[in-house]
């Protein structure tokens, strides 16, 4: 199941470091990279919120009036009385809304975090079939579920399609809330600007300490030249430098081939 510890750890963690980047731009960048560094962090830190946002909906732990924003819906199916009808599998719920676009109802269908697809009766019922699990529900438009069976899965496919995907009237800051591509698209370019604001921290060498990797570095070539000698092994200085080389490849390999004459 997508939502344990160790998944929300998982969003914590990346959601404070983001936050630490915004921040820490302020004082790490310069000139105008400070407020792009900023303005990057707070969009990794709200992409990936968005992500775990749709999780927890989906989970079924919200209340039945609160108002997911859907942004475009699967399916936007309309009542002849003006009422409106929007299947969101995204976050696994379907939302009634009266000709004002006022929430009306709302509930979450347990699809396994699968699509589903809804059809509506002529007695204002709606059935509901799941991908995954191959469940097949019918509710009333106030959300009460009735029937609950299971189907052949081979049908699904043949399942005809009654209504068309439509939009919701959403702000444009909760857009990102709306599907999962939107929330990770907006937590990857909040990531680039993050790279722009400070490229040569992403792109630094691993070692930091340069002159403690050196001093370490030469200490150990001055070891395997003694030991070679103490055990015989120095027959050959190319094989002996081929060793050491082996040895410090994963280091800073032009400190190391300049000391050995390479």
């Amino acid at each position: 199941m997508f939502w344990n510890a160790f998944t929300i750890a998982i969003g914590g963690f990346l959601v404070a470091w983001s936050l630490y980047a915004a921040i820490s731009s302020l004082w790490r960048a310069r000139g105008h990279r400070k407020f792009v560094g900023l303005i990057g962090g707070i969009l990794v830190a709200y992409g990936i919120s968005a992500f775990y946002g749709l999780a927890f909906s989906a989970r079924g732990s919200l209340p039945a009036s609160f108002e997911w924003p859907m942004g475009r819906a699967d399916q936007l199916i309309e009542m002849p009385d003006g009422r409106r009808i929007a299947v969101h599998p995204a976050s696994a719920r379907i939302q009634v809304y009266d000709r004002d676009w006022k929430l009306l109802h709302a509930w979450v269908v347990h699809a396994g975090a699968g699509d589903f697809r809804a059809i509506q009766l002529p007695d204002e019922r709606l059935v509901v079939w799941t991908v995954r699990g191959a469940q097949r529900y019918v509710f009333t438009l106030d959300g009460t579920q009735v029937e609950q069976t299971s189907y052949p899965p081979e049908q699904y496919q043949r399942l005809p399609v009654t209504a068309s995907p439509g939009y919701v009237p959403t702000p444009i800051l909760l857009w990102p809330f709306s599907s999962s591509f939107a929330a990770w698209s907006v937590a990857v370019a909040g990531g680039l600007l993050l790279v722009y604001s400070d490229p040569k921290r992403l792109f630094k060498k691993s070692w930091d300490t340069r002159k403690l990797t050196k001093r370490w570095s030469l200490t150990t070539i001055r070891y395997v030249y003694v030991q070679d000698d103490q055990d015989g092994f120095n027959q050959s200085p190319v094989r002996s430098r081929r060793r050491i080389a082996w040895l410090i490849f994963f280091g800073h390999r032009r400190i190391f081939l300049r000391y050995l004459g390479c």
